[in-house]
């Protein structure tokens, strides 16, 4: 189990520079779950974190193809690893397939080799979003490289306030035959830790758990990162 940190700034990158973890996640909380960041602070995050994997977030996204493509182009022109396309205010599908092989053709014109995460939100049902159950379907009916399960809703709820830790070991085990890679976020606590091994996602994504005060819009801290790789570990 691989873990994702998401940052929100350059400085950011700085501090967890030396920290224990996989994948540094570049993302802006002030423009939602999945809010996307500035070009230059992607490029330059990048340019200070040259031995890092890295995972950029491409917003909470209606169901615009067009849209998400232009999206995908530019993130795979900075060259980050991946790319994470949130499922949001749309519950089509079809629109979902589409975006996904207009996305992928996008990262193929940019000439570059970034693999693609299509993210729903397990709390779906309050923000009447797409299922994201389907996405397993989705992964056998496309090039997708990775599925993820976020929220949107960060108020004090993570996401087993919305899903059952069956439905998500389900999920994982479902991505493993679409031969894909699962990832769960959403406001995850260390507390979680112990049903996440059970539950065996290949990636866990954190940040409010790993912010001073617990709070994701606050400051990260390189000491709760290392602390949670080391649990995560044992």
């Amino acid at each position: 189990m691989k873990l994702l940190i998401s940052i929100k700034s350059v400085e950011e990158a700085l501090i967890v520079k030396d920290s224990k973890f996989d994948i540094l996640d570049i993302k802006n909380p002030a423009e939602g779950s999945l809010g996307a960041n500035f070009p230059g602070v992607i490029k330059e995050i990048i340019e200070k974190s040259p031995n890092r994997v890295i995972s950029a977030a491409g917003g909470d996204l209606p169901g615009l193809p067009g849209l998400s493509s232009q999206i995908t182009f530019g993130l795979a022109n900075l060259k980050p690893n991946f790319i994470k396309l949130g499922f949001y205010n749309f519950n089509d599908f079809e629109t979902a397939v589409k975006i996904i092989n207009e996305a992928k053709n996008a990262i193929r014109l940019s000439g570059t080799s970034a693999k693609l995460i299509a993210a729903a939100y397990g709390d779906y049902k309050e923000i009447n979003s797409f299922n994201p159950f389907l996405l397993n379907e989705l992964a056998f009916k496309t090039e997708i490289d990775g599925i993820m399960i976020d929220t949107i809703n960060k108020d004090g709820r993570s996401l087993f306030d919305f899903l059952k830790p069956a439905e998500l070991k389900d999920f994982c085990q479902q991505a493993k035959k679409a031969e894909v890679f699962s990832a769960l976020a959403g406001s995850l606590s260390f507390d979680d830790l112990g049903l996440l091994k059970e539950i065996k996602p290949d990636i866990v994504g954190f940040r409010g758990a790993v912010c001073e005060n617990n709070d994701r819009s606050s400051k990260i801290n390189s000491g709760l990162i290392n602390q949670l790789y080391q649990k995560l570990q044992n």
